[in-house]
């Protein structure tokens, strides 16, 4: 039993890493389309669990974007 989730979380651990390490699903689309991606899911009052994982997606590259141009919001 102690084999098998050491096994679990090097796998888990292993694919986060990967997943980490890449490029987000929005990290190619230009300043202005993330921008109103990001406005978007600011407004909207109930999404449905994709468009929440969109949205999360969507704050994720814009975060990383952020961070990398020395600034503490998005835009």
């Amino acid at each position: 039993m102690l084999l098998k989730s050491i096994k679990l979380f090097i796998i888990i651990g292993a694919a986060t890493a990967l997943y980490a390490c890449s490029e987000g699903p929005y990290a190619k689309h230009s300043d202005a389309d993330l921008q109103d991606a990001y406005s978007d899911c600011e407004q909207s009052n109930s999404m449905s669990p994709g468009s929440a994982i969109t949205c999360d997606n969507v704050r994720t590259e814009c975060d990383k974007r952020a961070k990398k141009r020395g600034h503490k919001i998005c835009f």
